[in-house]
């Protein structure tokens, strides 16, 4: 018998095809069966939804509703400081295990998610690397430029962006009847870009100055940012986005004419500036980082993070604090007369030196920094090959783990006591010796710790103390529609004041409608 019979024999030619599908079904059914098994086994000591140790589902559906610090919060809330949250996914918000997975020598390391986040398919940035070695030795070439120590021209920059605003804000101030209504969320972005490209790349790129969203930057990047985040939670689509092929064909370029593909070729050509025969020196950020051996395409890749992170993490302690502050006459007035108290002429931009001397406009913007985290994203990290143990509870390698900053700060009550929920600035001035240090050591977290710690730190802090003290004592604001806003974020906790608040890492927000007055201040 050939070979032709003895295939005939074991498959007849006539067998009915639905044989070889339910053979199919079978081997996929009980794979899939065997491998949730497995991976339910691994995580099982740990609590968290019913759903979520099966299935991703849960994951997926709290990152695309916009509203996932919220989602993590309340799991936080429901099933404790480490909560299983997918099959291979934990969160936490227990203050020392963040602060562990993210020392320097633990061995966690970012996840494989941070790869869907490259500008340029041909190299890492220091967002997107996720091999510790390598991503220390990128943030020891940078440090210095975000210091300050070799940026010379920072608060200068900074107070002419200040000044520009400031004259935008006179344009828009009403008079009795003559109303003109300002979104504040939009000015506040645009503010924070043109802070961003200015100390960074030595000019800004003019969204104050034209009272515009220049490039279409922002229009382009809230569109398209639900999506990304969509398709770097979903397993699948993450290793896709990842794919180094999809991320060459689908990367924004140079030659795109709005968005974020605009804003890489106006970046670029403010760099190439600075190297070649007739380069230009300028004591900045980017000298720095040409000083310390980045390339232009290396700088290019900081640029854009800067721009993407920077501004909008910025813009968005601007945008809630300037809500939990004018909303409550308290506060609104006792820090006015804080401002007003001050012998800096309104012909000056206040120093940062000074203006962190002054305690109470200090302990708002502390207070909006815990209360409503700016980056919220979950941060995950990987369990190091070893694993790990924490509190007794085994942590298996290739475990995810990520954070929930809004219960690590906002529903704290060890840290910041039993009113921890509420806006109070006043806990920090209050506070006994024991319990500040406690406030302390949990708010130092709200920038990240140890080798992700946040790098500009140092310039959100100088660009907030700055920004609300001279706005506050320049200017009454008052709220066109409390009401205003169907998209209420946060449970009903103050949110619906804008039109639009959402959160895919970063926030996403617009429509902060307010009418602005100018003041006839105590030194005019």
């Amino acid at each position: 018998m050939d070979t032709n019979s003895h295939l005939s024999a074991a498959w007849p030619t006539g067998a009915p095809t639905w044989n070889l599908a339910v053979i199919i079904s079978t081997f996929v059914i009980t794979y899939y069966s065997i491998t949730s098994v497995q991976a339910y086994w691994r995580l099982r000591h740990f609590k968290g939804p019913t759903l979520a140790a099966w299935s991703n589902l849960w994951y997926v559906r709290a990152v695309v509703s916009g509203k996932a610090h919220l989602y993590m919060a309340d799991a936080c809330r429901r099933y404790g400081p480490i909560v299983r949250v997918g099959p291979n996914t934990l969160i936490t918000c227990d203050e020392e295990l963040f602060r562990k997975i993210n020392s320097v020598r633990s061995g966690y390391q970012k996840a494989d998610y941070y790869k869907a986040f490259r500008f340029d398919a041909e190299r890492e940035n220091i967002l997107s690397e996720t091999n510790n070695d390598r991503h220390l030795n990128m943030r020891k070439k940078v440090t210095a430029g975000y210091s300050g120590k070799e940026n010379p021209n920072l608060e200068p920059d900074m107070d002419s962006v200040l000044w520009s605003t400031i004259i935008l804000l006179k344009s828009y101030a009403s008079k009795g009847a003559d109303l003109k209504p300002l979104d504040f969320a939009r000015t506040m972005q645009f503010f924070t870009l043109d802070v961003i490209t200015s100390i960074a790349l030595g000019q800004p790129f003019g969204f104050v100055t034209n009272d515009k969203d220049m490039y279409g930057y922002i229009g382009t990047m809230t569109a398209n940012f639900p999506a990304m985040n969509f398709m770097a939670a979903v397993p699948i689509l993450s290793r896709l986005m990842r794919n180094h092929w999809f991320q060459r064909a689908t990367l924004p370029t140079v030659k795109d004419k709005i968005g974020m593909g605009k804003i890489k070729a106006v970046s670029r050509d403010l760099i190439a500036h600075r190297f070649g025969p007739k380069k230009i020196t300028r004591e900045d950020m980017t000298q720095s980082f040409v000083r310390h051996g980045l390339t232009e395409g290396e700088i290019a890749d900081e640029s854009l993070l800067q721009i993407l992170a920077g501004s909008d993490t910025t813009a968005t302690i601007l945008r809630t604090g300037f809500i939990y502050i004018v909303s409550n006459p308290r506060i609104y007035n006792r820090l006015q007369s804080e401002c007003d108290s001050t012998d800096v002429p309104l012909n000056e931009i206040i120093s940062s030196a000074r203006a962190l001397e002054l305690p109470y406009l200090t302990a708002c913007i502390k207070e909006t920094l815990r209360y409503h985290p700016a980056a919220s994203g979950l941060n995950p990290r990987t369990v190091p090959p070893r694993g790990d143990v924490y509190n007794d509870q085994f942590l298996p390698p290739g475990t995810v783990i990520g954070v929930s900053s809004w219960a690590l700060h906002r529903l704290n009550t060890s840290a910041y006591g039993p009113d921890a929920h509420v806006f109070r600035p006043e806990r920090w001035l209050e506070a006994s010796p024991t319990q500040l240090a406690a406030m302390e050591k949990a708010h130092e977290l709200v920038f990240g710790y140890g080798q992700y710690r946040c790098l500009g730190e140092r310039i959100a802090r100088i660009e907030l103390h700055k920004t609300f003290f001279e706005l506050i004592r320049r200017f009454d604001f008052g709220f066109l529609d409390v009401m205003r806003g169907e998209n209420v974020v946060g449970g009903g906790e103050g949110y619906g004041l804008m039109d639009f608040n959402i959160n895919y890492g970063i926030f996403l927000q617009r429509g902060l409608w307010l009418r602005i007055e100018e003041r006839i201040s105590p030194q005019s």
